[in-house]
């Protein structure tokens, strides 16, 4: 008896022994494709979506950049109030220095705030030329000055003789030709403060 028992033992554990089949292995392959799948496509997600938030976060410090720009060249008395607003607008009576104005509609967004010092004017791309001296013969637009993959929008209205409303858009370009766009508002009074 104690033979039959070691033999039917023997039978159950070289069955237990014998490993996978074919078809263990190709449904074992199948699920393991699947979840490749499913990770490449969340890698392909994430790196996506992630050029698009570097995207919108450039785009939101250009916003904030341009804003407190303004801000200062009227807390500075650099321009006077009356002389801040887009191109036609500028008053520069009794004014210390000639402003031509922010620019209008979208304009490529430069590294370079030009001969007048102030960023989202006419004259941003505007290269001194050979002689480093602006307003002379040799005075070009400089293509290189241009950052790549955005174009900003200045809108400044008035709103009363002490209010105006600054509105700046900017333009951002992603993958695929595809082109996003965000805007901030803010609004400036007449009240110069103090900078140190």
């Amino acid at each position: 008896m104690w033979n039959d028992n070691a033999a039917t033992a023997a039978r159950i554990s070289k069955k237990t022994q014998d490993g996978f089949s074919l078809l263990e292995a190709v449904v074992a392959i199948f699920i393991l494709t699947i979840g490749l799948l499913g990770t490449a496509a969340a890698l392909s997600y994430a790196i996506h979506y992630g050029t698009i938030s570097r995207n919108v976060t450039a785009a939101k410090s250009i916003i904030v950049g341009q804003i407190e720009e303004i801000e200062t060249l009227r807390n500075s008395r650099r321009l006077d109030f009356k002389q801040i607003a887009n191109v036609g607008g500028v008053d520069n009576t009794d004014a210390t220095a000639t402003f031509n104005g922010f620019s209008t509609g979208f304009k490529a967004l430069s590294l370079n705030p030009g001969p007048d010092g102030v960023n989202g004017t006419d004259d941003d791309l505007l290269d001194p030329g050979g002689d480093g001296v602006f307003g002379t013969g040799d005075d070009f637009t400089n293509p290189a000055l241009v950052r790549s993959g955005y174009m900003k929008q200045i809108t400044i209205t008035n709103l009363s003789i002490s209010m105006k409303k600054i509105e700046i858009k900017v333009r951002y370009f992603g993958e695929g030709g595809r082109v996003g766009e965000i805007a901030g508002v803010c609004y400036l009074n007449d009240e110069g403060r103090l900078t140190r």
